[in-house]
């Protein structure tokens, strides 16, 4: 969701106009906290469901839903051609099911694909309470992307991967995510650009992202149509069918 129409309810949103190249870390994340809604109501978030469509191919697009729930559960459902594919993370087991590749059953996810279902069932992202979950933050300074001047984060997240995030230094949401990941062994760099930001019940979500590996010329492109926060979620919703029930006091850290 990239080179953005931003649509943000007011022009002097962080209130100042404080020279960039001034602003520390801590001032940075404090306004990027600020612009997304504040860190009290993103705390106070425990579930969202996010619906709209994504491509899977040259000339198809897949409805989609993903539902999130506090603690560090995701699933996403996709429809291709009539058949429904599901990946999903209940905060302690990884799995799917992909009628696509003939697997009609539940099955465990590979290592390299369970990792990135992990990273991405923290519901508000990896900047919000950073070091309470391991991560480390640096702001390595600024630098234009598209042409919009941004400030550069590095993110070494708790278990050991390296993202890079974009900030806005207008607006301070995040435009640009850069990083690697392993697909099937081999270590594949990938891009993000995050755009059309729009308000839900006083926070903000990005409403289209697009993902390729870094230097292509395209990729996936993610549209949004509806954002549900606060969503009514069971917790089976993310348990693989036919996983023995957790004993009491079990779980994900």
């Amino acid at each position: 969701m990239r080179k953005a129409l931003f649509l943000l309810t007011a022009g002097a949103l962080l209130g100042g106009s404080a020279a960039a190249e001034e602003l520390t870390l801590d001032e940075v994340l404090a306004n990027h906290f600020e612009a997304i809604g504040g860190l009290a109501a993103w705390r106070a978030l425990e579930s969202a469901r996010f619906t709209g469509t994504m491509t899977a191919g040259p000339g198809i697009e897949a409805p989609f839903t993903m539902t999130f729930k506090r603690p560090k559960k995701v699933r996403l459902e996709f429809t291709v051609q009539g058949m429904t594919g599901i990946q999903a993370y209940d905060g302690e087991t990884a799995w799917m099911i992909m009628p696509f590749l003939g697997k009609n059953d539940p099955e465990l996810m590979p290592e390299d694909q369970a990792k990135t279902m992990r990273q991405q069932a923290d519901l508000e992202g990896p900047l919000v309470d950073y070091e309470k979950k391991g991560h480390q933050v640096e702001l390595i300074g600024l630098e234009e992307i598209e042409g919009t001047e941004a400030y550069k984060l590095k993110l070494t997240l708790d278990d050991g991967d390296i993202r890079y995030q974009y900030l806005d230094s207008e607006y301070f949401v995040v435009i640009k995510q850069e990083g690697k990941t392993e697909v099937q062994g081999q270590e594949v760099e990938f891009e993000s650009t995050l755009s059309d930001y729009k308000e839900v019940d006083g926070l903000m979500f990005p409403h289209s992202i697009e993902s390729r590996p870094k230097g292509a010329p395209e990729g996936q492109v993610i549209t949004i149509d509806r954002v549900e926060i606060h969503a009514d979620v069971p917790d089976d919703l993310f348990v693989m069918p036919g996983k023995a029930p957790q004993e009491e006091g079990e779980g994900a850290e």
